[in-house]
């Protein structure tokens, strides 16, 4: 883990990038899925995150397998090689947006179906763009709004990923909609 960390302190020293509170990580993965997200959203990222505590050791929340907490140096082993995370800031701020995760999201169930409103026994199932998407409408609306999916790229895999009950036209919101210059700025890349 430490070889890990150190690496990623120099890459921050060097490009003279600091991680805030309410930066949001833009994630490129490699899987079918992640590929499958990619090229429907005409974008290279299929995965997300938050910094909810910029202090010593950096925590990021995600919904990954299920919704947590992870250290960046965690959160950063997922990205696909050769590529980096990019950095986008939201141009306000986010106050208890760590204490606001823990009460809120914190360990519910990762939604693998993409469903805005899906929940289950443990409450609401999340996945990645949502969480961000639920935890920044606290603070403001100048945030990408969840629009109805097409699925019309690939459509054959989608309906094969979904069993042919592909959630065509319903609510959600993608990864990508976070690289927006015109709400959020860009901060660089890790």
């Amino acid at each position: 883990m430490l070889k890990l960390f150190i690496p990623l302190i120099l890459s921050f020293s060097a490009m003279g990038l600091e991680l805030k509170t309410g930066d949001i990580l833009l994630q490129p993965l490699h899987c079918r899925l992640c590929n499958l997200i990619e090229a429907e959203t005409n974008s290279i990222y299929s995965h997300i995150g938050i910094v909810i505590d910029a202090s010593d050791e950096i925590q990021v929340a995600e919904a990954f397998m299920k919704v947590r907490s992870v250290s960046l140096n965690e959160f950063m082993t997922k990205t696909q090689k050769r590529l980096k995370v990019k950095v986008v800031r939201p141009r306000f701020s986010t106050p208890n947006i760590k204490k606001l995760f823990f009460k809120k999201f914190n360990n519910l169930s990762y939604d693998s179906n993409f469903l805005w409103a899906n929940v289950n026994e443990k409450g609401e199932m999340i996945y990645c763009s949502e969480l961000i998407y639920k935890l920044l409408i606290t603070y403001s609306y100048n945030i990408p709004e969840p629009a109805p999916m097409r699925y019309s790229v690939n459509s054959e895999l989608w309906d094969k990923f979904f069993k042919g009950n592909t959630p065509r036209g319903k609510l959600g919101i993608s990864p990508g909609m976070f690289d927006n210059k015109e709400f959020f700025d860009e901060i660089g890349e890790i």
